[in-house]
């Protein structure tokens, strides 16, 4: 009995997204596309100009302190290859 459910709505299913998909043309459903990407746009919260300065210098401080980061290691590394590989003398 419950094969038999499942095996009736799952052929249900599969004729409704038959249907639906014969229903649209391909223009049809990229207009669709189209209102929905301008639906979920409405959706969305922009920041206020103090949030996105605020935003911005903190992405600025950070890109800054990165940068001194790699910038240490890099004189540490060359500073170390230098000691290294440099002919000593007796």
């Amino acid at each position: 009995m419950t094969d038999e459910l499942e095996k009736s709505g799952e052929d249900l299913v599969e004729k409704a997204k038959a249907d639906r998909k014969r229903a649209r043309g391909p223009l049809a459903r990229i207009l669709l596309f189209i209102r929905q990407v301008f639906g979920e746009l409405k959706k969305v919260t922009r920041p206020t100009w103090a949030e996105l300065r605020n935003y911005t210098f903190v992405v600025l401080g950070f890109v800054i302190v990165v940068m001194m980061i790699i910038v240490l290691f890099d004189w540490a590394f060359a500073a170390l290859v230098v000691w290294g590989f440099s002919p000593t003398t007796k």
